[in-house]
């Protein structure tokens, strides 16, 4: 996904993701959710992946990753917040599971931004979550 969409997608959850907490979720608001989640897993990815090639600087690893990690806790929060009917109610559980994972694992690519390998490992998780977040979008 181009990185464009990428942040015009994240805006447009987090807008959405802004109005109000509790409830339930919709089975449309579910999968954009997921998408979000996907989203932020599989950017976090390319900046891992930069990061153990050496192709970006620690800086720029620290800054990004920082904001993603609070955007997609945005996500994880909303989708903690509500609730869903029957088995959308699973699925709505794993997003929020992956978004902890995926900010998790931002977080951590923050706190080390020049550690080539474990950028590897910290991208091999991330395209991973990425994978199951869009298969819960589906």
């Amino acid at each position: 996904m181009p990185r464009g969409t990428t942040i015009c997608l994240a805006i447009a959850i987090l807008a959405t993701a802004g109005c109000g907490g509790g409830g339930t979720l919709s089975k449309k608001d579910l999968k954009l959710q997921a998408e979000a989640v996907q989203s932020f897993a599989a950017e976090g990815a390319l900046v891992a992946r930069g990061a153990e090639q050496g192709r970006t600087t620690d800086t720029f690893v620290r800054v990004h990753t920082e904001y993603m990690a609070k955007a997609v806790r945005k996500v994880e929060t909303e989708l903690s917040s509500k609730q869903a009917n029957g088995s959308l109610d699973q699925k709505r559980k794993e997003a929020a599971r992956l978004a902890l994972l995926v900010s998790l694992t931002l977080d951590r690519l923050h706190r080390h931004p020049g550690d080539q390998a474990l950028a590897a490992e910290l991208g091999s998780e991330l395209e991973d979550n990425a994978a199951a977040a869009e298969k819960l979008a589906r």
